[in-house]
């Protein structure tokens, strides 16, 4: 290992496996081990899908236990190792992904300048822990410009920079291309286009918005078809579907090792989230050439699809932006009574309709979000982490 010659990085996060911040963590190792010394802590690697060979990898088996007591304990043992690792391999830089490898990686601060990275709009609800991580972190690193500016006005924030999420392009484009699974492929086959959307089956995603604005379009396209890749347990959204009756023409695909090769065989992308941090299923749907309508949450989409995000700051309006359509913010908690639409979800569904059958439009929002992608590819990315760590250590 070339400890006297290279800047010695730790990239810290609790797993590998599906995520969008596991999935940017795993990235971000393999964009920089030939410039740097990259060694990569997770706590647990169990269950990890994504490709880290090459890097230095450190698994703490310190995955999540159960109980406060517990939870705290295990904290107190991940800070003593990462602290014993920092010191060990004389870290220069040590960047983490998430609140939980946050609170970690500034509580085991040795010599390293310690990089906290805020993945999630939904990290800023917690007031204290924010507060905790802000006032010992020596960089905050968000994902949307709109993060950077909400925690430097909330927070006691040392400094702060904008990482935007990369999208491997190159990758993408090889993958998109593979086969797929008979039964998935047999569902897509069916006569009628495909809506597709990607994530966890987690409440953030608002996936039951989705569902019901399906069972909407269905009266304007009666074959469309909805696909939705994750893992987690969908049974209740899977209901939801039946007592809509459109339990035939939703597949819910589990997860996904190549998620691509799904998405390019789909027609549009639907984003129906609460909240996100920099949505990256947005990005690498776009990358396959898809034309996305988008729930103007907070934070990402609009940054994503207008040049200038500030001119689509509207959370009740509809824009149709440089890049795709946003729509606005759906409004109630989780409701899984298939006899009760929202207004949102009827304007969401008019605009998927109104992509659905206006094919011009289809085409020029799948063209442009082709060459929108291509401007969060990595090698900006990798120019931007560059500068970051210049600045850093100068």
């Amino acid at each position: 290992m070339e400890t006297s010659t290279r800047i010695r990085i730790m990239l810290i996060v609790p797993m590998l496996d599906q995520g969008g911040l596991e999935r940017i963590c795993a990235l971000t190792a393999q964009l920089l081990k030939t410039k740097y010394e990259v060694h990569l802590v997770v706590f647990n690697t169990e269950g990890m899908i994504y490709d880290v060979s090459g890097v230095h990898l450190i698994d703490l088996h310190l995955g999540a236990v159960p109980g406060k007591f517990g939870k705290i304990i295990n904290v107190y043992k991940r800070v003593a190792q990462v602290k014993k690792l920092k010191k060990e391999l004389d870290i220069q830089i040590s960047y983490s992904f998430g609140q939980t490898a946050n609170m970690v990686n500034v509580l085991s601060k040795y010599h390293d300048k310690t990089w906290a990275g805020i993945r999630g709009y939904g990290a800023l609800d917690n007031y204290r822990q924010m507060q905790f991580v802000c006032k010992r972190a020596d960089r905050m690193v968000s994902c949307t410009k709109v993060m950077e500016q909400e925690i430097g006005r909330s927070y006691p924030v040392k400094n702060s920079a904008t990482l935007y999420n990369p999208c491997n392009l190159d990758e993408i484009n090889v993958l998109s291309r593979e086969k797929i699974d008979e039964k998935i492929e047999a569902f897509l086959q069916k006569t009628g286009p495909t809506i597709v959307s990607m994530g966890r089956a987690h409440d953030v995603k608002g996936f039951w918005h989705l569902i019901k604005a399906v069972k909407l379009v269905k009266n304007k396209v009666p074959h469309v078809k909805l696909m939705i890749i994750g893992d987690g347990d969908y049974s209740a959204y899977q209901k939801l579907a039946q007592e809509l009756g459109i339990a035939e023409q939703v597949l819910f695909t589990g997860v996904q090792m190549n998620p691509f090769a799904l998405l390019a065989k789909a027609d549009v992308y639907a984003l129906t989230s609460d909240s996100e941090g920099f949505p990256n299923a947005l990005i690498e749907a776009m990358a396959v050439g898809l034309p996305c309508v988008s729930v103007n949450c907070k934070t990402g989409p609009a940054e994503i699809l207008q040049n200038d995000y500030q001119q689509c700051a509207a959370q009740d309006k509809v824009y149709h932006a440089d890049y795709g359509i946003l729509t606005p913010v759906f409004y109630g908690g989780k409701n899984l009574d298939a006899s009760m639409i929202s207004q949102e979800e009827e304007i969401f569904a008019g605009e998927l309709v109104e992509l659905l059958l206006n094919q011009e439009l289809m085409t020029s929002y799948r063209n442009k979000a082709l060459y929108r992608a291509n401007q969060f590819g990595v090698d900006a990315y990798v120019r931007e982490i560059d500068r970051l760590i210049a600045q850093e250590l100068e």
